[in-house]
């Protein structure tokens, strides 16, 4: 794994503007202690994982009550992530494994969108390579993807690459990627747009950091998935029809994923300052990203 500093991934997301969806209306955050005081307001909510629920290995305190608060209240609620190196199941019981009560149909993920971004962008005679730490059900899948590594000689010959995840990239993984993809017409699916997320402490170069560091150096077409892209948000609300978007509430941490996505198709919105936020300005950074929240909490609980 790859950290960057906290200015870095901003930059990256900063710059990333032009290639992320139109951003919503501005509003006035309301700070709000805990989520229960919007409860009477909401008939779901929608939990971010990392950053949000926990943070590596550990839940964050109180994030097991908020949960329970929210069933205690009728409410519906649901996990929307791009942690896509898994299927919902290990979604679910690695939540479960850090004492959070979530189910596995309460899981919804950018994997979920795979299968059919790559049936629509992988032609059968194209060659595509595959970086991921989990890649055995992919390749069972697609048996024609080609596993990468962290030589350049690795991409030759190939019409794209599916990025599914960095998570055991060193310095010389990223270095080949940004190298082969450069001024190339090679496809490019990233499953997890993230730039960067809270992780022990630091912040990790996630598969969006690289995916809009090549993009700014001609590669592509690129294909994102996951949030803050609508697909996986209309899948949310598809889930769940019988409720207006309004009365759907989006748990984040991220301005340009949890605000951005959620707020775009009609959500509403609590940003909580703990994760990818942690130790900055919220307003003053909500401002530069053009990105407010409907509310704003200190941490979840």
């Amino acid at each position: 794994m790859i950290y960057i500093d906290f200015e870095q991934a901003w930059q990256v997301y900063l710059d990333a503007t032009p290639r992320l969806p139109v951003a919503p209306a501005p509003v006035t955050p309301q700070r709000i202690e805990t989520v229960a005081d919007l409860l009477d307001q909401i008939d779901l909510v929608v939990f971010d994982a990392y950053g949000v629920l926990h943070e590596g290995d550990h839940a964050y305190a109180g994030v097991a009550d908020a949960i329970a608060a929210v069933r205690q209240a009728g409410k519906a609620l649901c996990v929307l992530t791009n942690d896509v190196t898994h299927e919902a199941a290990q979604v679910a019981a690695g939540l479960q494994k850090r004492g959070l009560d979530i189910a596995t149909a309460e899981v919804i993920s950018g994997r979920d969108l795979l299968p059919g971004v790559v049936e629509e962008v992988m032609q059968p005679e194209q060659r595509f390579g595959l970086h991921s730490t989990e890649p055995g059900p992919l390749l069972a899948r697609w048996p024609t993807l080609r596993l990468l590594g962290d030589q350049p000689a690795d991409y030759e010959g190939l019409d794209g690459v599916i990025l599914v995840d960095t998570n055991s990239w060193q310095n010389s993984h990223a270095e080949s990627f940004l190298a082969a993809m450069a001024g190339q017409r090679r496809a490019l699916i990233v499953c997890n747009p993230d730039v960067g997320c809270p992780f022990r402490g630091q912040v990790s170069a996630e598969p969006g950091y690289y995916a809009h560091l090549a993009a700014e150096q001609g590669a592509g077409p690129v294909r994102f998935m996951g949030k803050p892209f609508p697909a996986i948000y209309h899948k949310v609300l598809a889930r769940f029809s019988s409720i207006q978007p309004d009365r759907m509430l989006m748990i984040g941490d991220s301005p340009h994923t949890d605000i951005l996505g959620a707020r775009g198709v009609g959500m509403r919105c609590l940003l909580i300052e703990s994760g990818f936020l942690r130790g900055q300005n919220s307003s003053q950074r909500f401002a530069e990203a053009g990105l407010w929240p409907d509310f704003v909490a200190s941490l979840l609980r």
